[in-house]
């Protein structure tokens, strides 16, 4: 099954040390809660991928998340 969803920004909060890609060295990263199954994932990607590709580890669904200007500055979303 390779269906996609919607996912959603949960409320902002400061920015934690050491997330994202504003750190020399680290990888850029988001959290993504898939409410399908109640599982929170950290969903790493390449610094020249312009998306984030998450799955549920229990019923495999697909998160997409495009990377672009004019974004947002969230770290953590849920999907359902």
């Amino acid at each position: 099954m390779d269906e996609s969803f919607d996912c959603y920004d949960t409320e902002p909060g400061p920015e934690t040390p050491g997330q994202g890609s504003e750190n020399q060295g680290s990888r850029p990263y988001i959290g993504i809660s898939f409410e399908c199954c109640n599982i929170y994932v950290r969903v790493y990607r390449k610094p020249e991928d312009m998306h984030y590709r998450a799955r549920c580890p229990r019923c495999l669904r697909e998160a997409r998340l495009r990377v672009g200007p004019g974004g947002t500055s969230a770290r953590m979303f849920r999907a359902f």
